[in-house]
């Protein structure tokens, strides 16, 4: 069994999703953070770099439709 890993920080965030321009309040980006950490323990940062554009697009309908309160 995997042991829990420390919540990646913003900077790690951008660098394996290729951009900074990540829409969200700081509350949302934490809880983005949080999820990168959870599909990077789960898959792998490689597939986190594979999937960075079909996980901006989600992140940004998550965003602009107010799911995250």
């Amino acid at each position: 069994m995997r042991g829990v890993m420390k919540t990646l920080n913003l900077k790690k965030v951008c660098t394996l999703l290729g951009t900074r321009d990540i829409p969200g309040s700081e509350k949302e980006l934490k809880i983005l953070c949080t999820r990168i950490t959870e599909l990077v323990q789960l898959n792998g940062e490689k597939w986190v770099e594979e999937s960075r554009q079909k996980l901006l697009d989600e992140w940004t309908y998550i965003v602009r439709q107010g799911v995250i309160s």
